[in-house]
This record gives structure tokens, C-alpha cells and sequence, in this order.
């Protein structure tokens, strides 16, 4: 009686998959998908092998707004 349980119990375990830190990573880095932690060498050797993705490119534009500062002097000289 006990031992049909055990079986069942491992059974299932073997159904459930294997959830473990070095499974979850192999999948990752076989998946195809963003890393999600590297240092920054590993970053740079990732790049230089698979390009940098659009969520990690910079921005074209400038999107900050202009300092208080700029705007005042944009407003005080307004030839510079």
C-alpha cells in the first residue's frame, strides 16, 4: 500500500517537470530570449554576438525637458 503511493507520488513528479534553478537557466539561454542578468562584460560579449535589442537601445531623441536654467536663459537671450 505504501509503496503504490510512493510510485504514484514520483510519478507524478516526473509529469510535473523539473523546476529547477539550473533547468529554469538552461531553458533561458536555449529559449532564444533577453538575458535578464549578465555583468556588464557579459553584457558587452552578448551584444557584440546578437546586437543589441530595441529595448536596450538608447533613445534618438531628447526626451528630457529643458532645466529651468536653459529656459530662463532661452528667455533672457533669446539669440542664443
Amino acid at each position: 500500500m505504501r509503496q503504490r503511493e510512493i510510485d504514484r507520488l514520483l510519478r507524478q513528479e516526473k509529469t510535473s517537470g523539473d523546476h529547477s534553478l539550473r533547468s529554469n537557466a538552461m531553458h533561458r539561454a536555449t529559449s532564444g530570449q533577453l538575458p535578464r542578468t549578465l555583468t556588464a562584460h557579459e553584457w558587452e560579449l552578448w551584444y557584440a554576438e546578437h546586437g543589441i535589442p530595441p529595448e536596450h537601445a538608447p533613445e534618438l531623441t531628447d526626451t528630457k525637458p529643458a532645466s529651468w536654467w536653459k529656459k530662463l536663459a532661452h528667455y533672457l537671450l533669446p539669440g542664443q
